[in-house]
């Protein structure tokens, strides 16, 4: 469903009115996901679903993951973009327009220069924290488009805004990663010391063990294993609101190239993709796809929301039972659910056999009284042509 090629790319435009106004309008208004019942908030996720894990660590990656996602304001449109850009007709623009990205690499300080972004009147200050910050390069063109991105961090919900949780830093430059394959770094710079110590503290739990593969038997995000199939979950930033998580299943084709059903909107242009493996060789490896979200095409494996549906539901009965610490407990609960549903199966086919037993019974009844009615008729005009006769 996400490739760079034949795809509709998914960053969210607004048109010159208030920010917050604006996305708050597009998210009410949305006519791709009315209503947007697939979307988790982040804090919902954490507080409701991350819980529910009983691997330390692997509810410390889920967590770093949510943190290392940022929202990106994109405030002008290069006139380098080619005539077949999705963009070309705002070139020279600056209209902005709203993306996602992901905190992957934080490069360290750089000493005696002036404060980026001009926030202290270009005091010169001792040091200078630099990040990259990854996102589709259809979002972020070039360095000229860069220099004019905000990034917005841990704006996990509206609250954020007024308690100051929400950080924002300018981009510096684009380095561009894989153009072919509509990928794009932005470089950053803060000397926020205390941001960049929450960022460090999020790329640890995001790196703690990485490569190895987790226990995800006690995480109710994971349905059973579905060969060639495997469960993923984006974070993103819909319509420039705060952050939302949604699940779905994805698969591989002619990587670099990953489909997935799971629901994204305008906004979500950017997002990381992760994605759990569910092979038996490496059941619950969780990893990000470096493709990052690029947009939606058509293929055979589009959002099949009756599909998603049912895997959500599937989700929420799990999370109903992933209660107890062990195992064995949700084994026992799963059983117990299944044998109910098989009662209540039988009982079904029961029900359905007596009620067709019935109509036959009904059937064969109207049958006699036909045939008892069409031989007393047949009686009653051999009586009278008798009589007849003998009279």
């Amino acid at each position: 469903m996400k490739t760079r090629t034949k795809a509709c790319h998914e960053f969210e435009i607004f048109g010159g009115g208030p920010e917050a106004a604006e996305s708050e309008l597009r998210w009410r208004k949305c006519t791709k996901n009315p209503g947007h019942k697939d979307f988790i908030s982040a804090k919902d996720f954490k507080d409701n679903y991350l819980p529910r894990v009983h691997t330390n660590k692997l509810c410390g990656r889920l967590g770093a993951a949510i943190d290392l996602t940022v929202r990106l304001r994109v405030s002008w449109t290069s006139p380098q973009r080619s005539d077949e850009d999705s963009l070309s007709n705002l070139r020279g623009s600056n209209a902005i327009r709203m993306g996602t990205g992901f905190i992957h690499n934080v490069k360290g300080t750089v000493s005696n220069e002036p404060c980026p972004g001009n926030p202290c009147d270009g005091e010169i200050i001792r040091k200078v924290w630099r990040f990259e910050v990854r996102t589709a390069q259809h979002v972020v063109y070039n360095t000229e488009e860069a220099k004019t991105t905000r990034v917005d961090l841990f704006y996990d919900d509206d609250s954020c805004k007024l308690d100051g949780m929400i950080k924002t830093v300018s981009g510096l430059k684009a380095i561009p990663y894989h153009p072919d394959r509509d990928i794009c770094d932005i470089l950053c710079e803060t000397h926020d010391e205390a941001l960049v110590e929450r960022i460090k503290s999020a790329r640890r739990c995001w790196l703690d063990e990485e490569g190895k593969c987790l226990d995800l038997s006690g995480l109710d995000l994971l349905p059973p294993y579905e060969r060639g199939r495997d469960p993923t979950l984006i974070v993103s930033h819909p319509h420039g609101q705060p952050k939302k998580i949604t699940v779905g299943f994805g698969k591989v084709e002619n990587f670099p190239v990953v489909v997935y059903n799971a629901a994204t909107c305008p906004g979500s242009s950017g997002a990381p993709v992760f994605w759990f493996d569910t092979h038996p060789e490496v059941w619950g490896l969780l990893r990000w796809v470096t493709p990052v979200h690029s947009g939606v095409c058509t293929t055979t494996f589009t959002q099949h929301q009756a599909q998603l549906n049912l895997f959500t539901r599937f989700l929420e009965k799990l999370r109903g039972l992933c209660s107890s610490s062990t195992v064995v407990e949700v084994v026992i609960k799963i059983i117990m659910m299944m044998m109910t549903l098989t009662m209540m199966m039988m009982i079904i086919i029961i029900i359905i056999i007596i009620i067709i037993i019935i109509i036959i019974i009904i059937i064969i009844i109207i049958i006699i009284i036909i045939i008892i009615i069409i031989m007393i008729i047949l009686n009653n005009h051999k009586w009278n042509i008798y009589y007849r006769y003998y009279s």
